[in-house]
């Protein structure tokens, strides 16, 4: 008897450690799930979900933008307009609008910033070439003639050269406004959209339906590059000289080689004419402004496309931005302007210093699985979302703001008063900031993470509480107000479309 009583008790005190053992391994698992263990409740970001062309800034006003164009040193943005050129300081903020009285308003802005970023040259009413100090913003008019096209300035500075309709290619020194040369000058036959090579040898300017390559010592024409079958609207020239990409009212885009003259790829048709385009600094993405011609803002649907050819991915991604006609790429390539009509804005700046993040972490079918996985276990890319708050995602019982960003349920803990007053930020102001990092083959997450307010500087802590299920988001949205998903307005409309053919980079 006292021998089953021993092994009762003996039996009864193995079951109690065995049950404290196993209730200790439960609070340690739950322990680790508590919110701030980021090991085990990465922030997790789909791949093929990243977003990575985010608006950043914009400037409110109304009129129809046809042109845009960076400084070389950054500083400026200038909009084209019928009367006019606003100016548009990026470091302070500040616009100016230069404009000098002209026959006719009809005719939008045409202007080039000189290399050293001091003066711009401007076309106005196509009758005007007027230069612009940029540090006292005077003004001086050196020539008034009808049917006057475009303007550029050469790499050095030291000339300008502008287009025309019966009056051919002038050439100018830049200092004097003293006109130096004349070549290509006969009855009806015009010249657009000017640009010379970097190397200065060459101007090439759209005439009729065909771009010509023009010596700049003989005036004589060297090359004309054919393929457009209609009017040309844009064209642009690669840093490095070696490809010329044009956009028209065919509906396509054409990139040719400058050595031979030849077409290297034909885009189309698009979905609408193309009305402008631009070619990154580093030559791998083409933006091109694709929308109906013409037609007055304040009474046409919103039909543009923006358009962003990549290069090296041979992809073409296509989003709506209503109203949009004309685009830029800043000097370091980091940041696309697009030039609007909206009756809102007149032009937003996105950042695309991340655009094609993604490729950076796709296996390449040369690439064992070892080899893959030693690489993008190496890649870390600074980053950062907009981030949308409102009054009702505030949980004053806990002292911060309940939002979900793609499956992620996060907390950020921000004082009542301070909470108030990220309410009030616009959109491209509150932006979740950390490092992407590989996390497995279908997410990537974000470490790190702090919400910045760039308007005072300041960051708050970051925590990420629960996990949502892909295909609950649209229950929660409707039962929970407080954790609404993030989906940045900028993000709605994009869409991707892989080129079919061969698509290899000209660089």
């Amino acid at each position: 008897m006292f021998s089953n009583l021993n092994w009762l008790k003996r039996n009864t005190i193995s079951a109690l450690i065995l049950s404290a053992f196993i209730l200790t391994i439960l609070l340690l698992g739950l322990r680790a799930q508590e919110p701030g263990q980021e090991e085990k409740l990465p922030i997790l970001i789909p791949l093929k979900d990243i977003p990575d062309i985010i608006k950043k800034a914009s400037l409110a006003g109304k009129g129809r933008v046809e042109e845009v164009v960076f400084s070389p040193d950054g500083q400026y943005l200038a909009l084209g307009f019928g009367n006019g050129i606003l100016l548009w300081d990026l470091i302070s903020g500040e616009t100016k609008f230069l404009s000098v009285p002209t026959k006719t308003s009809l005719f939008y802005a045409e202007f080039a910033f000189s290399p050293d970023s001091k003066t711009l040259a401007s076309v106005l009413g196509r009758e005007k070439i007027v230069l612009w100090d940029l540090a006292t913003l005077k003004n001086r008019v050196i020539e008034t003639a009808n049917g006057t096209f475009s303007v550029a300035y050469s790499p050095d500075g030291r000339l300008l050269a502008t287009g025309s309709n019966s009056n051919g290619i002038n050439i100018w020194e830049a200092t004097t406004g003293k006109k130096i040369k004349n070549f290509l000058k006969a009855k009806d036959q015009y010249y657009t959209h000017l640009k010379f090579t970097p190397d200065g040898k060459y101007i090439l300017a759209n005439h009729d339906k065909t771009v010509v390559l023009v010596d700049l010592t003989t005036g004589k024409v060297v090359r004309t590059f054919f393929g457009p079958e209609d009017f040309i609207n844009s064209l642009d020239i690669s840093r490095d000289g070696k490809f010329l990409v044009t956009g028209s009212s065919d509906k396509s885009v054409i990139i040719f080689d400058v050595a031979s003259g030849k077409v290297a790829k034909q885009i189309k048709p698009l979905p609408e004419n193309i009305n402008d385009v631009a070619i990154s600094p580093d030559g791998r993405l083409i933006a091109a402004a694709a929308g109906p011609r013409s037609f007055p803002w304040e009474m046409a649907k919103a039909e543009t496309t923006l358009l962003m050819i990549d290069h090296e991915a041979g992809e073409i991604r296509a989003r709506n931005i209503p109203y949009c006609y004309a685009v830029a790429f800043s000097p370091d390539g980091r940041v696309l302007a697009t030039g609007l009509s909206s009756g809102q804005e007149v032009v937003a700046l996105w950042d695309i210093s991340n655009y094609g993040i993604k490729y950076k972490f796709k296996k390449d079918p040369f690439e064992t699985t070892e080899e893959y996985e030693a690489r993008v276990k190496n890649i870390e890319v600074p980053y950062y979302l907009p981030v949308f708050l409102q009054a009702n995602q505030y949980n004053a019982d806990k002292g911060g703001f309940e939002i979900a960003i793609f499956t992620n349920k996060i907390f950020i803990k921000v004082e009542r008063d301070k909470a108030k007053e990220l309410v009030g930020r616009k959109p491209e102001e509150l932006r979740l900031e950390g490092v992407l990092k590989y996390h497995n083959p279908e997410n990537l997450k974000l470490d790190n993470a702090r919400l910045v307010d760039t308007v005072s500087g300041q960051s708050y802590e970051v925590i990420k509480t629960g996990e949502i299920q892909p295909d609950n988001r649209s229950a929660l949205q409707e039962s929970d107000s407080s954790l609404p998903v993030l989906c940045p307005p900028d993000l709605q409309s994009d869409c991707r479309q892989i080129l079919r053919g061969p698509f290899s980079p000209l660089r």
